[in-house]
């Protein structure tokens, strides 16, 4: 079952919400534009590769142009096709914007980021030595 809408009035504009949205689909139309090749690099700095992240907790210094932990974010506006990013979309579109009403604007970014991070970091704890990226959603 595809959900299409909620039931569920909200009190305020999810500003969060249409943000998140926003977001999530132009860093897709960007890699969508990438050549192969700079498709390939542009993932291996922004999604989550564990074998560097666990290099990173440890000290050693991956000479990267971004802090590897920062990945931990970025991984969360990652999508593999047309479909995970329809698919992500369409959910947080209906639900977002009742948690952004209950939480307020702040406390659902940080509580939506604080998600994708734990996410990240438990996909992470079971494969510390991957050289794989991935990417992780709430």
């Amino acid at each position: 079952m595809v959900p299409i809408r909620d039931n569920n009035p909200t009190t305020i504009t999810p500003y969060v919400t249409y943000g998140l949205i926003a977001a999530n689909v132009l860093t897709f139309f960007y890699e969508a534009n990438l050549p192969p090749q700079e498709l390939n690099g542009f993932f291996h700095l922004a999604a989550v590769v564990p074998q560097e992240l666990t290099a990173s907790f440890a000290g050693i210094s991956l000479n990267q142009p971004v802090a590897e932990w920062l990945t931990l974010i970025t991984s969360q506006f990652l999508h593999g096709g047309l479909l995970h990013l329809g698919g992500n979309m369409l959910f947080l579109w209906i639900f977002g914007n009742n948690v952004e009403d209950r939480l307020g604007h702040l406390k659902y970014l940080i509580f939506y980021l604080a998600c994708g991070v734990l996410a990240s970091l438990t996909q992470w704890f079971f494969s510390q030595n991957s050289g794989k990226q991935f990417l992780v959603h709430c």
